[in-house]
C-alpha cells in the first residue's frame, strides 16, 4: 500500500477529526493542484476514493458526493460536492495512523536525547 504525501495528510487529517471532532476535515484545507473549483472537488474525490478502496476510511458514496455536471476522464468521476464530515476513518486506517505516530515520536524523542 503506497500513498502520497497528500493522501497521507489527508488521511491524518481524517484521524485528527475523528480524535477531536473540532478539528474539521476540509477540501479548503488542501492545496490541490487544480485551479478550476470543480476539478478540485474531482481531484479530491479521487483521493477519497483511493483511500477507501484501501480500506483505510469508510462512507457511503450517495451520502458523501452529489454527483452531476461533466465527468472528468482524468479523475473518473463527476462529483459537484463532497460532504467531508459523513467521511469516517477505519479501523485499518486507525492502526496505520496510529504506528505512524508512534515511529515519528521514537524517532523525535531520539532526536531530543542525541542534541
Amino acid at each position: 500500500m503506497e500513498l502520497n504525501t497528500f493522501e497521507s495528510e489527508m488521511l491524518i487529517d481524517i484521524y485528527d477529526n475523528y480524535m477531536q471532532p473540532d478539528m474539521p476535515f476540509e477540501i479548503e484545507n488542501y492545496r490541490l493542484t487544480e485551479e478550476c473549483p470543480t476539478k478540485q472537488i474531482q481531484e479530491f474525490t479521487s483521493y477519497l476514493k483511493k483511500l477507501k478502496k484501501l480500506g483505510l476510511i469508510k462512507y457511503e458514496e450517495r451520502e458523501v458526493f452529489v454527483k452531476g455536471g461533466s465527468f472528468s476522464t482524468k479523475y473518473n468521476n463527476n462529483v459537484t460536492v463532497i460532504y467531508e464530515d459523513k467521511i469516517n476513518i477505519s479501523s485499518k486506517g486507525l492502526k496505520l495512523v496510529e504506528r505512524y505516530n508512534y515511529i515519528h515520536s521514537e524517532i523525535e524523542e531520539k532526536c531530543i536525547i542525541n542534541d
